[in-house]
């Protein structure tokens, strides 16, 4: 069945090709179409989206300076939290790069931009290599697939190491390239005249972080954070909906029931309904839920804490 494809690929992503994914829940009845209302985005979703994860995250970062009077270390202790709101502001981004976040595709580019100025990535390189990964998951070439690629068969101890690495900055060198500072994005950015807005927004961050200059050291705070904490939330969702159970499965993408501690930590945006993502990128995600009730794919019966836990725990397995 073909479906319709508004909104479904950015400007920038148009040379990568689109397949139907592999292994996602179909729907139970043949006879199910997508319906035109769950196409159409909307704008107050997408301004609320933003406002619940911009605003903390200016708070904590206007926080941080006076926090060294405190102690000089103090600030630190908002390194967590900092990370927390920088992912989420990616899982934000992430909308626009299907120009599903708002009714304009304008108004997402433009509401992209600014998002990975802010979070430090650039928001061009970020939509190729996310309908890349929509071409590639589970597979070599996937660049989202260091999260969770040749895990099936690593044992317990391998497995805890691997998600405590973005912890010591040791997954940066895999998104460096997605970075505003790659060569080949700074040079593009230089190009278009988009570095001026990077510099602006840039300019906001550490004038905040640093107490207008009185703080130069907590400069450093949004990117140690962000290399941290940040790619280890983005990397637990990345597992919990792409990690095999066990060995020779193939590629997977699982979708899970709503849960308060996943919503915090791990995903906005219904995030959890990935499986219907990947099946149908075109369809804002106000609508994902919807979407899925009404396909009557099968129920998720676990949360994204349960799945990381049965991926751990079936590496403790006895092995034949």
């Amino acid at each position: 069945m073909t479906f319709p494809r508004r909104a479904m690929i950015s400007d920038v992503s148009q040379d990568l090709e689109i397949r139907e994914p592999r292994e996602i829940p179909k729907p139970a009845s043949d006879d199910f179409v997508l319906k035109p209302e769950w196409l159409e985005p909307s704008d107050t979703y997408g301004w609320r989206a933003i406002a619940r994860n911009l605003m903390p995250l200016l708070a904590l970062l206007g926080i941080a300076p006076a926090l060294v009077r405190i102690n000089a270390f103090v600030p630190w202790l908002l390194t967590p939290a900092i990370g927390l709101f920088l992912y989420r502001i990616t899982v934000v981004m992430h909308d626009c790069t299907h120009h599903t976040l708002f009714v304009s595709r304008a108004t997402n580019a433009k509401v992209g931009l600014l998002l990975g100025a802010l979070s430090g990535v650039d928001f061009h390189r970020f939509c190729v290599q996310h309908w890349r990964h929509h071409r590639l998951y589970g597979r070599a070439g996937d660049p989202q697939g260091f999260h969770y690629l040749d895990l099936a068969r690593t044992t317990p101890g391998g497995l805890l190491r691997h998600l405590v690495e973005p912890l010591f900055g040791l997954k940066l060198r895999h998104v460096i390239g997605e970075s505003l500072l790659a060569p080949s994005n700074l040079a593009r950015s230089v190009r278009t005249g988009e570095i001026v807005i990077v510099a602006l927004v840039q300019s906001v961050v550490l004038a905040l972080v640093t107490g207008f200059g009185r703080y130069p050291i907590l400069a450093i705070l949004p990117f140690v954070s962000g290399a941290t904490f940040g790619l280890f939330f983005s990397q637990l969702r990345g597992i919990a909906e792409h990690g095999e159970l066990g060995a020779g499965g193939g590629p997977v993408v699982r979708s899970h029931r709503p849960s308060w501690l996943d919503r915090v930590l791990l995903y906005d945006l219904n995030f959890n309904c990935h499986a219907e993502h990947h099946e149908h990128p075109q369809v804002p995600s106000c609508h994902l839920m919807s979407l899925q009730r009404a396909s009557g794919a099968p129920a998720t019966p676990q949360c994204m804490f349960a799945t990381l836990h049965d991926i751990y725990e079936v590496r403790k397995a006895p092995r034949v």
